[in-house]
């Protein structure tokens, strides 16, 4: 199976999950390991520890399926990157914490988690052209949808509620508005 297409069938995929069906957790890895390579790479630039990281990712990912603590298709890719990125902090913090006890000779060199002043400048301008992008949208409900979800990032249930859309009509509009939001962009400012 591919990226499930509605919810029905991602809470099907979900059940085999649940009911130990390794091909379906083997699409799970299969579908999620980039972006969890990625998530970790960011933090630890540290090729070695990559797979051990990513391998603890989804086992950790899976656990929490089978605990019943995912609910929300919408927030999966969230969920799954949030698990990457919190292991990857947790081993800089414990590898800092073995190099403030002990003399270690070469410490390979850990990037700080946090953005320093470069890159908080960076991100702050980079909004800013973020938001002129999605004020030069045409349409008011993309404009809307796009701030409301991922800048103020309301629930998007209660966008819903606010808008008089169900959630598959949400998705279908949100993934409109993305789509003219990266055409404009790229149009003023090249590739994303």
């Amino acid at each position: 199976m591919s990226n499930p297409s509605n919810e029905s069938d991602w809470l099907a995929w979900l059940r085999r999950i649940i009911a130990g069906d390794a091909d379906a957790e083997a699409e799970l890895v299969s579908r999620y390991k980039d972006g969890v390579a990625i998530v970790i790479n960011r933090v630890v630039h540290d090729e070695s520890i990559l797979e051990d990281l990513s391998q603890e990712t989804f086992r950790i990912a899976l656990e929490k399926i089978r605990e019943g603590q995912v609910r929300d298709p919408e927030r999966f890719s969230g969920f799954i990157c949030g698990i990457a990125r919190n292991l990857a902090i947790q081993y800089v913090r414990r590898k800092r914490r073995l190099r403030n006890q002990e003399e270690i000779g070469q410490v390979e060199q850990i990037r700080d988690p946090q953005p320093d002043q470069f890159e908080q400048l960076w991100h702050k301008e980079r909004a800013e052209v973020v938001r002129q992008v999605i004020g030069e949208l045409k349409a008011e409900r993309d404009r809307e949808v796009l701030i409301r979800y991922f800048i103020a990032e309301e629930d998007k249930d209660h966008i819903c509620a606010d808008m008089g859309l169900i959630s598959l009509q949400f998705n279908s509009v949100l993934h409109r508005a993305l789509k003219r939001f990266k055409e404009l962009y790229v149009k003023r400012f090249g590739d994303l």
